[in-house]
């Protein structure tokens, strides 16, 4: 297990980041500057990318944050929404972000999905589906990834009849596209959404509390 313990360094460029972020300050000279100032990790570098916004984008995506999904049509981002539950299933940590988005890291130490994580990650998926009870359920693969098709597959079969399962050539643009609320917390996706929702961050919240690093609090 890989423990990211959150350096000070991190948290006083966290503060500089989102400071100049919500000045009006271009994201990546902003992010070329604190990292190159406090010498940060590109996890680290990464961590500030994915989880400290500024002032004004955070109140854009809490204007769309729904409570619930109850009777609406829900839009899943399936790789979003799976792997970040299949990253606490590893045993890493994921961080409560200043937007109030639960997101990892996965992409700055590893790729790949398990089959075996996958389906232990559509289980807990399919339990708060039911308990939620959206009137439809639309899950969105990226075709593009490797063995998507048996991924599609796998979801399907402990899905059965709850969800709906699509492979898509430009999965972001049909998620952004589908009529509903959208579970994901990617932030192009989210950018663009009407509303949305933090599914796998509120799995995680109820499943797995302990695995939550509170960035937010820290900054």
């Amino acid at each position: 297990m890989i423990l990211y313990l959150v350096r000070e360094e991190v948290i006083e460029a966290s503060r500089d980041y989102k400071y100049l972020l919500s000045r009006g300050y271009k994201q990546k000279v902003v992010l070329d500057l604190v990292t190159s100032r406090y010498g940060l990790s590109s996890v680290e570098r990464a961590l500030l990318l994915r989880c400290v916004h500024s002032s004004q984008d955070i109140e854009l995506v809490k204007s769309k944050l729904v409570e619930s999904v109850t009777h609406y049509p829900l839009i899943i981002d399936g790789y979003n929404v799976l792997l970040t539950i299949h990253t606490v299933l590893e045993g890493m940590e994921v961080f409560l972000c200043d937007d109030g988005f639960v997101r990892d890291l996965r992409k700055s130490y590893r790729k790949g999905i398990e089959l075996k994580m996958l389906e232990v990650s559509t289980e807990l998926l399919k339990k708060e589906l039911q308990e939620l009870d959206p009137s439809s359920v639309t899950i969105i693969l990226d075709k593009n990834v490797s063995y998507s098709a048996r991924h599609a597959d796998t979801i399907r079969s402990i899905m059965r009849n709850l969800a709906e399962v699509v492979l898509a050539d430009k999965a972001d643009l049909r998620v952004i596209g589908g009529n509903g609320i959208i579970a994901s917390s990617d932030c192009v996706v989210i950018s663009r959404a009407r509303k949305i929702y933090d599914l796998a961050g509120e799995i995680i919240k109820k499943h797995f509390k302990n695995k939550i690093i509170d960035l937010a609090s820290l900054i």
